[in-house]
């Protein structure tokens, strides 16, 4: 007789609110979308001077894009290199290089070198391509991306391990590399104006040093009692599956090193595989399906949520259910530690290389400093506003404090008539002298001109530069130079149409509303707000009417086809974060708990809600209430300025788009309903967490990616920028919409 298995009572409201507060507050857990990387410039150099960092230790996957990365990195020091030797006596013990890993990236940097003339030495801890070495035998590697050609002199195709190391054990003496192996570096210092390299061997003279460090030399060890005394029967890669036979073999870990061991070793063994995971997070979906057909095959045994304990003679102890949990001990030959390896953080650390994200005096004393910056610019627009209102357009003194009591009218007056008749000039000649007259007689509109001029211009720029970026990086550059076309061109459109053709068109006294035309509400409150009696009726149905066509209608739609891409194509709050904040998009905040703080952009759209309503409805559209200047003053003014904006070169860009938004999370909430928008992934996927590393909005592309799974607003905050699919090596991600998936589901069937 068989019984259905009865389904886990559903948490209670409480119990969910708990969790979910729990999941807001709780530290943050390494992920595996997520390393831990030392922080570099944009060429490459570590926050030591003349130390630069390419391949694993970059961020930088797959053996091509190592070669080529080191091959790239002497190319771009090479110049200058030269530049500084030229003057200077030759130093029979000074090298231009000395490269520290080799790995792929060092031997493509050391190759060149050569090529070029310039000395360099190569210094590694172990093997030569310890990576490689240390990989299962007969692992077939593959050229990708077959897209990229290769550089450099080392050779690479579709080959085994053995055969690929056999090769670049050939070229290392053709080439004659000067490759010193098993001499761990220990020190690096600058010394007479040059870089000096500490080995356990000796010391080197270096004009520039290249990090070229991988994890293969450092793997994690679990750090329970029997690991030094039983050492001899502990490993921590399978390097040959025929060295067991008929043996006991525990595999602790659960990422696809651990998965394709245990796999490989259980038909021929007694295979434990043990992981403190609760379910399967780091490895492929297609490992996880394999390693669950062979348990239920009953070729292998599977704990989760378990701790290893302790290693005996014969045995080994973990405790199931949490480090603290019930022990179960089994017999055991052989154990295998395939917990992931680590870069050299120590040593890190010991010689000043910082990492991404740190936090030291001089980070929290720019953080200061951007905030001053960046308070202090809208505290006096808000000044001008304030000191300037009609009865009509009201601001709020407390924001302008305390420019308010430190300047006074006539002052900020001599300042800014001066700027904003020098950088009107171009647009002059096309007014009347009534329209130039009432132009300068109204500070706020001349600040706000002043306010949206500088936008345009620092959007335009760092769009730009930020075009060329992706247009160097992405396979269907279109795509990106539309977009930043597309957000450049919006600024710069609504920038001259208020500030110029409706001023002659509307006067200043009604310009300024069409910024609503741009930023529907809820992002622009002011459609519907700060009308009075003999305002023409005309202008008041326009606007409105616009208003209410943006609002629900034409929002509507775009969440329906393209998702939140009015976020990434059209929106200037989200224009300046993809522009300016684009240098810094890689610091979005990333993980679980980041993303669980994404609720407030709801919070903040149903307040926005509330207060239209309030002002609208009770006040009859004058915002000269409490309701709309708590709202403006906490809203319009901290977050949605000041804090995101000062918080850009520290986590990215959307920091406002993502958490504060309301308009953002009004168009998430429709495309979640019925959007049709989707980023669909292949089974290429390599885990190099690249995609989820530029994700401005910090969605683990990874995790769906490494899975095959289509993500879209239903399962995440995307905002459809395409960035994720420019910066994956191997093409995976492309869009696609439920249509499509439809019509390829209907064909394969």
């Amino acid at each position: 007789m068989t019984t259905s298995p009865v389904a886990a009572p559903r948490p209670g409201l409480m119990e969910q609110l708990k969790s979910f507060g729990q999941t807001l507050t709780e530290p943050k857990r390494p992920e595996p979308s997520y390393p831990v990387l030392p922080a570099a410039d944009e060429k490459g150099q570590s926050s030591v001077d003349g130390v630069y960092l390419v391949g694993e230790v970059a961020g930088t996957p797959l053996i091509k894009l190592g070669l080529n990365a080191g091959h790239e990195m002497v190319a771009q020091l090479a110049d200058e290199i030269r530049g500084e030797a030229s003057g200077e006596i030759a130093e029979t013990d000074l090298f231009d290089f000395v490269i520290v890993g080799a790995g792929a990236a060092g031997l493509g940097a050391a190759a060149h070198a050569k090529s070029l003339g310039m000395k360099a030495v190569v210094i590694e801890a172990n093997h030569v391509a310890e990576t490689v070495f240390t990989m299962m035998k007969g692992k077939i590697l593959f050229a990708e991306p077959e897209t990229v050609p290769l550089q450099g002199d080392m050779w690479f195709e579709e080959c085994t391990k053995e055969e690929l190391l056999a090769k670049w054990r050939e070229q290392i003496e053709e080439l004659q590399l000067d490759i010193r192996e098993f001499e761990k570096v220990t020190d690096i210092r600058r010394s007479s104006g040059y870089l000096e390299v500490e080995s356990q061997k000796g010391t080197y003279k270096a004009r520039r040093i290249i990090m070229a460090v991988g994890k293969a030399g450092n793997p994690r060890k679990a750090g329970v009692g029997g690991e030094v005394e039983h050492a001899a029967r502990i490993a921590h890669r399978l390097l040959d599956p025929d060295d067991h036979q008929d043996q006991k073999i525990l595999i602790y870990g659960g990422g696809d090193v651990a998965l394709e061991g245990a796999l490989a070793l259980c038909e021929h063994n007694d295979v434990t595989l043990a992981t403190i995971d609760e379910e399967f997070i780091y490895p492929k979906k297609r490992n996880v399906d394999k390693l669950k057909a062979a348990a239920a095959e009953g070729k292998l045994t599977i704990h989760m949520n378990s701790f290893l304990t302790g290693v005996g003679a014969s045995d080994v102890t973990f405790a199931k259910g949490g480090p603290e949990g019930d022990a179960v001990t089994i017999d055991n030959d052989f154990v295998y530690e395939m917990i992931g390896a680590e870069l050299p953080t120590p040593f890190f650390e010991k010689v000043g290389i910082k990492l991404e994200g740190e936090w030291n005096r001089l980070r929290w004393l720019t953080l200061g400093v951007m905030f001053t910056l960046v308070y202090s610019l809208y505290s006096l627009k808000k000044f001008g506003i304030y000191r300037t209102d009609d009865g009509q357009l009201q601001g709020h003194k407390i924001a302008a404090w305390p420019f308010d009591r430190l300047i006074s009218p006539e002052s900020y007056d001599s300042v800014i008539r001066p700027l904003f008749e020098l950088t009107y000039l171009p647009f002059a000649w096309l007014f009347s002298d009534a329209a130039m007259a009432d132009m300068l007689g109204d500070r706020g509109f001349q600040q706000g001109y002043l306010y949206s001029g500088l936008y345009t211009v620092l959007m335009a720029w760092c769009g730009y530069e930020a075009l060329i970026r992706w247009r160097g990086i992405a396979r269907r550059k279109a795509y990106q130079t539309w977009r930043f076309a597309s957000l450049i061109s919006f600024q710069t459109i609504f920038f001259v149409l208020v500030n110029v053709v409706a001023v002659q068109a509307l006067t200043v006294k009604y310009a300024w509303r069409a910024w609503g035309l741009y930023q529907p509400y809820p992002l622009f409150f002011n459609t519907f707000f700060w009308w009075y009696e003999g305002d023409p009726t005309w202008i008041i149905y326009s606007f409105v009417g616009a208003g209410i066509v943006g609002t629900l209608i034409a929002i509507p739609i775009a969440a329906r086809n393209h998702g939140k891409r009015f976020c990434t194509w059209v929106c200037g709050c989200g224009g300046l974060a993809e522009t300016v904040g684009d240098r810094w998009r890689h610091l979005a905040a990333k993980g679980k708990r980041s993303r669980a703080w994404e609720f407030q952009g709801v919070v903040v759209f149903a307040g926005s809600v509330l207060i239209g309503l309030v002002v609208v409805g009770i006040y009859q559209s004058d915002g000269n209430n409490v309701w709309w200047y708590a709202y403006d003053y906490l809203v319009d003014f901290w977050l949605v300025a000041v804090i995101p904006i000062a918080l850009y070169p520290f986590f990215g860009g959307k920091v406002w788009c993502r958490y504060w938004c309301p308009l953002a999370a009004y168009n998430g909430i429709l495309a979640k309903w019925y959007g049709k928008l989707k980023i669909q992934s292949n089974d290429h996927c390599i885990s190099c967490t690249q995609c989820s590393k530029y994700c401005q909005v910090g969605v683990d592309v990874m995790a769906f990616a490494k899975n095959t799974e289509s993500f879209d607003n239903a399962n995440s905050a995307c905002i459809q920028c395409g960035i994720c699919i420019d910066v994956c090596p191997m093409d995976v991600l492309s869009f696609t919409t439920e249509d499509e998936e439809k019509t390829v589901a209907a064909a394969a069937a």
